[in-house]
Order: C-alpha cells, then structure tokens, then sequence
C-alpha cells in the first residue's frame, strides 16, 4: 500500500521509533487530522517486533473490546496456551482451532470478565516482541478502558502498548495518562504531541503531491483517518516543486491559511488538486488558489465531525461560520439563538474541540476558512437565511454598523434593498478613505441585482467607474459600465459622465486608445452643463496618445479643460487638471514640465483630510507619469526622483497600481542602464502568472524589456517569440504592438523588429517596421518618440533612399528644436553621422558619433554607446591607410570589450566577425591550451544558443557561420560536456564555457 508522504514529523517519527520497545507505554496524542496514523504507520520495518492495530469504532454502543480483537485477529496465535485462554472462543472464533477448549461458564459477569481480562493478558504475553497499536482511544469502549486498566499494572516484558487519541475529545471516564501511574515501577513511558504542519512543511508536501505521478497514485482516500507523510527534506527556498507543479513558498503559506496546518486537510486537498493538474494540465495560477475547492472527502469528514455535535454547540458554530469575520460572544450567542448560560458552554465545547480559536482579546473566529467554507456551504436554504438575518440584525446595533459585512449578509438573506443600501453606504466610506479596490468589490456586487432600478443602477455603477480608475483589473467594470450606457432614457449629464468613466477605463486599464479617445469626445460633448467632469474628460484627451492628431490638438483640448476646471471652481478639478497639464508637457518634451506646478501633497507623517486625500493621489500620479516621461526621454535621474515620490505619495488601495506600473519602469531603467544581471527573471516574475492580465500597459513594457535582453543576448527566437506575446499575428514572425499601445511601447518595439531585419539582410523589412510610427510622429510633430525608431530609419540608407533619409533627418532636428529630450537628440546624432558616413563624409561623421556615444554616456545608455563606438570604428575602417585601419580595429576591440562586460553576445558574435575580415582573432580571456577539455570561447557560445532552443541553422544566420559549421561545434560541445542530446545544454548552469555563452563574449 502507498501511503502519502510524510512530512514535518521526522522528530516525532525518531521518537515514536526510540520509545516503541517491549515494555513501554506510548501515548500519541493530536487534533482530528493531525497524522497520528500515518505516523504509526511507520512503525512496521522500524521496530524488531511485531505491529499490531486496531481501531476504537465511534459508535454510541460500541463493541466490548473491538481495537483489542481487530488487532489480535491479525496475530499469529502460539501452541502452549493455558485452559484460561479458551475463554476467547466467543471474541475470536476465527482462531478457534489455535485455541484451547472453552473453560465452563463463571458464577457471574464480573468474574467473566476478570477471565477475559487474564486471557487476553496471557495471549498478548505469548506473541513475543509485540507492539499494539490502539487508534483513537477518546472513543474507547468501557469493556476495553477496564481491560487497559487491567493491563497496565501487568504490562507483559514482550509488550509495547501504543495509545492514539484526540486530546480536545478525551472522555473524563478515561483519564488517559493515568495509565502511566499505574505501570509497574521503572516501566518507560512517552508522550508525544502531533502540533499541526507549518508553511515550510507543506511546501514539501505540496511539492512532492502536485508534481507526482499520475492521480490517484498516492495513498486511498479513507477519511476520517489520519495522514500526513513520508519525511522529505522541503526544497530549497524559491526553488519551486519540481518540472510539474511550480509550488512556492507563497502557496504553501496560501494553504496554511486555508487549512490551518492540518494534515489531512492539506492531503486531501493536494490530492484533489493535483487530480485536477493531471486532468487540464497546469494552469496560468498559482499551483494553490487562493480558496481551492473543497474535496468530498474533506467536506463529508468535516461534516461527520459538526454532526456529531450537541445541538448549542454545533448551532454556535455555524453562527460563527455565517459571520465570517471574528465575533464578540455575544454576537455570537445573538446569532445562534442561545441564551448566556447555554452560549457559555457552547463556546467552551466549540474552543476546546478546535473548532473555534480566539482572535483578540474579546473576540472568536472559526478556526480555519476550510471549516467555515464546509460548515456555511452545509447549511439548508432556510436556515442559511434565518443566520443571515441573524447577523443582520446583531451587527446593526452597534455605533459604528460594518457595512460592509452588513452589505453580504442582507445578500445572502435575500434582503435586496437592504443589501444595495448597505453596499452604497460602504463603498462610500471606503472611497473617503482612500480604499478604491474595496469600493470596487462592494459596488461590482451590487450592481449584480437584477431588480435594481435604473436610476440607482447609474449612481452606483458612476461610482464604480471612479474606484475602477487605480485598480488592477478593469474588464469587469469595463462591461458593466457599457451594459448600463445601454439602459434607455438616460439623461444626456449622466450618460456623458458614464461614457467619461468608460473612456478613462479604456485608456488607462485596457490600453484601448481610439476607442477611449472616441468615447471621450462624446462625453466631453454631453457635459457642456457640468464643467467639472467635461474638464476631466478634455484633459484626458489632451494627453498625446496613439491618435494621428498633432500636438497643437492635444494643447487646444488642455486649454479647454483648464477653462472649464476654472468655470467648475472645483480645487479637485484643478488639480486633476494640472497634473495631466504637466503630463502633457513632458511627453513632448516640454522643459517646462519639470518646473509645472503640482497639487501639494502636504506632509506623509500626518493623517490626510479627505481635501488633502485628493490633492496626495494626484500627486502621485503626476509623479509616476512624469518618471514615465522621463524615462522615455532620458532623463535617468529625474525618473528616479519622480519614482521615489510616486512611492511615497501612493494611496493604499492604489500601491498594486502603482507598484508595478513603477517596477516595469525601474526595469526599462535597468535595461538603459547596462543593469542586466537577473533583469530577465526580476521581468519574468513581476510579469507571473496572471499578475498584470489587466495591466496591459505595464505588461507589454515588461515584455518588451524581456525581448530587447534576450536579442541583446544572442537569442533572437526568444526575442520574436516575447514580441509575438504583443501581438499574436497569423502566419510567420512576430506583427507590430497593438496599435492601441502608447507610441513609445509601440516605437520600441518596432526599433527591436528593424534590428532582426537588419541581422537579415532586409533593410526594406527593418523601414517597413516603423514607416508607419515615423509618419505618426511627423503627423503628431512628437518627435522626442521617435528615438527607438532610429535603426529602422538608418535602414533608408542601405536601401538606396539616402534622400529620403537625408529629408527624415532634417524634419527629425526641427521637431527636437525647443525640447529636451537626450534620447531623441542621440539617436538623432546618430542617425545623422549614419548618413553622413554613407556619403564619405568621414570627419563629420566621426565628429557626430563622439558626441552621440558621449551623451549616451551622460545618460547613461552603454549599451547604444558601444554600438556608437562601433560604428565609429567601420567609419575609420572604410579610410584606406595603415593608421586608420589600426584605430578602427581598436575601436572594434573596445566595443567588443563593452558589449561583453554588459553580456551583449548577439552584438559581440558581430564585431568578432568584423575584427577576424580584418585579420585579427580576439584571444579569450585567460587562453586556452589546444588540448584543454573545456569549451572554446565560439563552442561556449554556440552551446549557450543550442541549449536555448536556437536551431542550427538559427546559430548559423547569427553567428555568421555555415550550418555544418555549427553542427561541429554542438557536437564537440557535448562531448567535452560528456552530455547525449543538446537538450541536456539547457541544464548545465555554471559550466565554464570559456568566455563565450556566459559572458557573451562571442
């Protein structure tokens, strides 16, 4: 039989091996579930003895000593026995033929007994070295405590007696431990408590039960016994479960929540989840939900135990289950029905059984959300009401009503007005307070009613749109908002501010620029009577977005919006209009964003007023849109201090929002910066599983950061395949970014798609990539975009429209003309000396790049320096002269030097195969020997991109190598690594592979 593993009990386990010698009492003492028989299980094969078990049968009569028969009916019975031992025919018929003849009957029952009591002491005694195992000794029956009794006293020198029990279900009938008193003199005895399991241990469990074998596998399922497992050490911290089941130490702790340690909870639900893995295959969530699904088992088990309760006891607990969060006695004895006396000992039944815990000094909670969840989902439709009515009613007494919680009970008890009151009233309240994510939550509930009538639903869902604009995921409310527009004879104000709400949704959360911006000029058109929120919709309109409309558009609808935020003579309007004021400036470029004046936060050591509530979430919005600004246009230290602020001015609800929208920029800084150590699994994991589904901005930035260090890198499959992830295309290669995304997302990674056609030889490929975002920000006149733009503009001149380029050039430095944007200006020095090359212009161009590489410098952007710097040196390798040649060759060794400290391999494998077309072989760092089992700097690198994924015939396009060239050098790889296929190139982390793969030398 395959028992579930065994987890956190490894001391216990050495105990119980330790203490189980023949003349020994063991009491084993744990909460319902805790493992106490899977820990005894282990004792077969551990003791030198013979393990026998039984099980005390809950029933109301049960049978006279029915653990101690179950388990001697396993026994091997010995000849010899005396006439005494006859006297078990009528317990043990199945050993009738091992047994001697039936001695007469006695005078009285209690001398049948006492004969009973000395016959099965006499046949314990003849079995030799015997462990006896008694489970659940809290449901022993009177015939078997006297035989203990009995016994103890005469504990055979062969036998060791194992006692299994419940402490919080131990009768006073049966003082357990006073057995211990009454062993002879010098008789060892143990006691050993099973404490429930902690995270770290069940990280191991679930990391052993999610990533096994096929379902069903593990241990049958025999509820109400006790499981828990087989002792593995727990995986390294962050180490996940293994290949299948990705377990973290974030759902081992979500599982401790929800089961409270409890062994065979947490068995039952691993089981019954990785059932579910094997049946869909592994989900985008976490491998533990968040509330996971109740097994039948675990339900029925949970179910026998409240059934077996006394009427106030279990009536108390479902009380307490209905109300959810902790409660006063009190409330409790209110909800339940109960009067003082009766609530009083019901509680202390309820405590003492484990099923409730206190939470406070005066308060009580259920004692894990799984009990709670069985015990509520329980109840029958009427009494499920009656409680919530119940609660209703005692929760409403008190000064300050939670109407929150009042909110979900008048729900659940079918009281609808109430519910939609309850829900207003604490969606408000938490709205004054900051806390848009709950008001959110309440009001996307209420607005589930279906008999909500048409003006109330328009109140509640404009509410909603409110609280949905700092939240993390919009699609919900995005749908209920248009589901509402759709109600007919809505008033024009209401529909306008409605559509206002749907089009900030749609711009901020969902990255749905035209279809924002369509709804926002009609609403902006159905506000002429409120100024107020037709200031709110203008001044979003006026932030430059993905539409063809030119930065004066975008200026004449701020000056709309800040007359009619004067008209409005509202301060929130106004400074909600100032911070998109100074948004407005920044994005093009404006210097006069840096010195714009912004609401005032006050001081974060004292507690806001509502007033200063407003003007605090403004500021940090203006904060973490002019970082974002800043980091597109390279202004690296102005991004840290805005991101600094956005941290310190963010609301509490708010922190999801701006945490990650602040981290995808701190990464795209990273990856300017030449910060690239870990930057791909710090991009991988705020990206998660699911994290940011409804933060589509952020995660494209994220994605992007991903795409352009894996091409950087040398893996250009890795690099399509994240920008696929933009934009799923039909047929082959990766298409264009939503063309809703912000232009500088879109720009970036448009740049990243005209490097591969470069790579390829297509220079028509790499303008066609940004054609269409050139001609946007001509049309715009934003030119401080464009700067990632630059290798497909660089792509005219190959392609034999130096002309056009020529014209590009020219409109790029008009439009940069009274920005400051460092960025954009380098990559337009760089663009120019391109040209300025094309046409032999040598000196101008040399001119050009020095100061482009210095000002990436200043930025500071290694990486575009050293690609500055070696285009600087092909500039002098075109010269014809022996000094030109030398200087340009030494500019390729010095790019080459830069791209390896940064890890550029990509880049490296290119100026290795510029140096070598001029004669020169850049020797690996620390040299090699010819015989040196090792890999080559070119073998390292080659086995770097096979163990990737890359094909041959991918390495050879990059690399610049024949196909049976690499083929050579893979399998001179995997013999020196003395591995069989160049899959097994994938696991081989912290091999020396010479100064090619790792440091991306090339």
């Amino acid at each position: 039989m395959c028992f579930p593993p065994l987890v956190g009990r490894e001391k216990e386990r050495q105990q119980l091996r330790t203490a189980a010698v023949p003349g020994s009492l063991v009491l084993l003492s744990g909460a319902a579930g805790s493992g106490k028989t899977r820990l005894v299980r282990e004792l077969p094969g551990a003791v030198d003895a013979t393990v026998l078990t039984g099980y005390c049968p809950s029933r109301d009569e049960p049978f006279p000593f029915a653990p101690v028969i179950e388990a001697l009916r396993r026994a091997t019975i010995p000849g010899g026995l005396s006439p005494l031992c006859g006297a078990l025919h009528p317990l043990m018929p199945e050993h009738a033929e091992r047994l001697p003849p039936p001695p007469p009957p006695t005078c009285s029952p209690a001398a049948e007994h006492h004969r009973t009591y000395r016959a099965l002491t006499e046949l314990m005694d003849s079995l030799g070295p015997t462990v006896l195992v008694l489970e659940d000794v809290h449901g022993i029956d009177p015939a078997t405590r006297d035989l203990l009794y009995y016994l103890a006293p005469r504990l055979p020198a062969h036998l060791c007696l194992v006692l299994t029990y419940r402490p919080e279900e131990l009768p006073r009938s049966f003082p357990v431990h006073a057995l211990a008193a009454r062993t002879p003199p010098g008789t060892p005895h143990h006691e050993l408590a099973l404490a429930p399991l902690n995270p770290r241990d069940l990280l191991a469990l679930a990391s052993r039960l999610l990533d096994a074998a096929p379902c069903g596998a593990t241990a049958p399922r025999t509820a109400p016994a006790d499981p828990a497992a087989e002792t593995a050490a727990p995986p390294p911290a962050g180490a996940g479960a293994g290949a299948g089941a990705g377990v973290t130490a974030e759902d081992a702790e979500r599982l401790h929540a929800w089961t409270g340690g409890l062994a065979l909870a947490a068995v039952e639900t691993l089981h019954h989840l990785a059932c579910a893995r094997a049946a869909t295959g592994p989900g985008a969530g976490p491998a533990v939900p968040e509330e996971p699904p109740v097994p039948p088992t675990l339900r029925d088990w949970f179910l026998e135990r409240l059934h077996a309760l006394d009427r106030d006891t279990r009536h108390l607990v479902r009380a307490a289950c209905v109300l959810e969060a902790p409660a006063a006695d009190d409330v409790l004895a209110r909800v339940a029905d109960l009067g003082p006396s009766r609530a009083e000992r019901a509680l202390s039944r309820a405590c003492r059984l484990g099923l409730l815990r206190p939470a406070g000094p005066a308060a009580l909670e259920v004692r894990t959300p799984l009990l709670r969840r069985v015990c509520h989902d329980s109840l029958p439709l009427g009494k499920h009401r009656h409680l919530h009515r119940a609660a209703l009613t005692a929760l409403s007494r008190g000064p300050a009503p939670p109407h929150a919680r009042l909110a979900r009970h008048a729900r659940e008890a079918g009281l609808v007005e109430e519910w939609t009151d309850h829900a207003e009233r604490a969606a408000d309240q938490a709205l004054s307070q900051g806390e848009d994510a709950s008001a959110v939550t309440l009001l996307r509930d209420a607005l589930t009613r279906p008999t909500l009538p048409a003006g109330r639903r328009c109140d509640l869902a404009l509410k909603l749109g409110r609280a949905a604009l700092t939240g993390i995921s919009a699609q919900h409310t995005i749908a209920l908002l248009r589901d509402v527009l759709a109600t007919p004879g809505l008033p024009a104000p209401s529909r306008g501010e409605l559509r206002m709400e749907l089009g900030l949704l749609l711009l901020n959360q969902a990255a749905q620029g035209r279809t924002a911006r369509s709804e926002l000029v009609r609403a902006a058109a159905e506000l002429t009577s409120r100024p107020d929120l037709a200031a709110r919709a203008m001044c979003a309109l006026a932030v430059p977005r993905s539409t063809p409309d030119p930065v004066d558009t975008h200026r004449r609808w701020m000056e709309q919006a800040v007359s009619a935020a004067h008209r409005s003579k509202d301060p929130a309007v106004a400074h909600s209009v100032s911070v998109n004021q100074a948004t407005l400036l920044a994005q093009v470029g404006d210097p006069a964003a840096w010195t714009a004046a912004l609401p005032d936060p006050g001081s974060p050591h004292v507690r806001p007023t509502p007033e200063a509530l407003v003007r605090r979430r403004e500021f940090a919005r203006a904060s973490l849109n002019l970082a974002d600004a800043a980091v597109m246009l390279g202004h690296y230290e102005r991004a840290d201090h805005y991101l600094s602020d956005a941290a310190t001015w963010s609301i509490a609800s708010e922190v999801s929002y701006i945490r990650e929208s602040a981290q995808a920029l701190r990464l795209i800084l990273d990856w300017q910066r030449g910060h690239w150590a870990g930057l791909d699994e710090e991009a991988e994991r705020h990206l998660g599983p699911a994290r940011l589904a409804h933060l589509h901005a952020v995660a494209a930035e994220l994605t992007l950061v991903r795409s352009a260090l894996a091409l950087a890198q040398g893996d250009p499959a890795g690099a399509r395949s994240h920008l696929a992830l933009l934009e799923p295309a039909p047929g082959d290669g990766p298409a264009a970014p939503d063309p809703d995304h912000a232009v500088p997302v879109r720009a970036f990674a448009a740049g990243l798609l005209a490097r591969l056609a470069i790579a390829r030889g297509d220079p028509g490929e790499a303008w066609s990539r940004v054609e269409g975002l050139v001609s946007l920000v001509a049309s715009k006149g934003v030119w401080v975009w464009a700067a990632d733009l630059v290798p497909g503009m660089e792509a005219l001149i190959p392609a034999g429209r130096d002309a056009e380029a020529q014209d590009l050039c020219a409109r790029f430095r008009a439009g940069l003309r009274g920005t400051g944007a460092p960025a954009a200006a380098a990559a337009l020095g760089r663009f120019e000396a391109a040209l300025a090359r094309h046409r032999g212009q040598g000196d101008r161009a040399l001119h050009l790049y020095a100061e482009t590489a210095s000002a990436y410098r200043a930025m500071p952007r290694p990486y575009d320096a050293a690609q500055v710097r070696e285009a600087a040196a092909h500039t002098r390798l075109d010269r014809s002269g022996g000094r030109s040649e030398e200087e340009g060759v030494a500019g390729l060794r010095a790019a080459l030097e830069e791209y390896t400290a940064l890890g550029a391999a990509w880049d490296a494998a290119r100026v290795r195969r510029a140096l070598r077309a001029h004669g020169v072989v850049a020797a690996p760092a620390g040299g090699r020997g010819p015989r040196d089992p090792r890999l080559s700097p070119r073998e390292g690198e080659i086995a770097a991109l096979a163990g990737r994924g890359s094909t041959n015939r991918e390495i050879a396009a990059l690399l610049h190598l024949s196909p049976r060239t690499v083929e050579t050098h893979v399998a001179n790889a995997l013999a020196k690594l003395g591995l069989r296929s160049r899959r097994d190139l994938a696991s081989v982390p912290g091999r020396d592979h010479g100064d090619g793969a790792a440091a991306g030398s090339g």
